[in-house]
């Protein structure tokens, strides 16, 4: 990883260059479809150096991030439609193949609101968007859905980076640490909150959707025996 902090480093330096809003957006594109970039971190901390006047405008930070993450998850629709999950190796396997089965079944019933709650979780978002290439899921209605769930999931990162950087100033490190954290246990709370309305108001298509699962994983997962109904989004 320390390819990754190389490149941290050197976008929190650029700062309220030109070049640091450039570099936002494509790591936001990227991560759309490539794990190991974390483009959370980036926008915050880049969102916390903005109250120092150090960083860029925050406006702007904010409408490339939500642009960047639109088209990364556009990109990993694309993939999941074209591409063969089998031939992409943290999806055929373990937790990835899990959360991609999770994705393929709950995407056929509640689109929607799933495709926004995976948006706060970084492996999450990249199978359940691949998912809705694989499985058919209307482009047109994914494309609404993603751009407001782009623009509320760069909102937050903004805001937690400024926030942050109030309450722990001149520690843009930890801001950042704070918001990853936070926004990973905020997509938890939403998915697991999912899960609890679906069990208590329907059971019948929570467990049609657990079946779902199951099935899709056998079909289209290498060992997708590997009981992917006990892992949740």
């Amino acid at each position: 990883m320390d390819y990754f902090y190389a490149i941290q480093d050197w976008v929190i330096a650029a700062g309220g260059s030109p070049w640091a809003l450039v570099a936002v957006l494509v790591l936001c594109i990227l991560d759309g479809f490539f794990p190991p970039l974390p483009s959370e971190s980036i926008v915050i901390a880049l969102a916390a150096l903005t109250v120092t006047s150090d960083g860029p405008n925050v406006v702007l930070l904010w409408a490339v991030a939500s642009i960047g993450a639109f088209l990364g998850d556009q990109v990993a629709y694309s993939i999941g439609a074209r591409i063969p999950v089998k031939k992409i190796p943290f999806l055929n396997r373990g937790t990835g193949a899990r959360a991609y089965a999770k994705a393929g079944s709950f995407l056929l019933t509640h689109g929607p609101v799933f495709i926004m709650a995976a948006r706060f979780v970084p492996i999450g978002r990249i199978a359940v968007n691949m998912g809705a290439g694989a499985t058919g899921y209307r482009r047109s209605t994914f494309s609404i859905v993603d751009s407001i769930s782009a623009m509320l999931w760069a909102a937050y990162s903004v805001a937690v980076g400024v926030g942050a950087a109030h309450v722990l100033e001149g520690h843009p490190l930890l801001s950042m640490a704070l918001g990853i954290v936070s926004g990973v246990i905020l997509g938890y709370l939403i998915s697991h909150l999912i899960t609890v309305l679906q069990k208590k108001f329907f059971p019948a298509r929570y467990v049609e959707a657990e079946r779902a699962a199951q099935e899709w994983a056998h079909d289209h997962i290498e060992g997708g025996a590997d009981s992917p109904g006990t892992s949740h989004l």
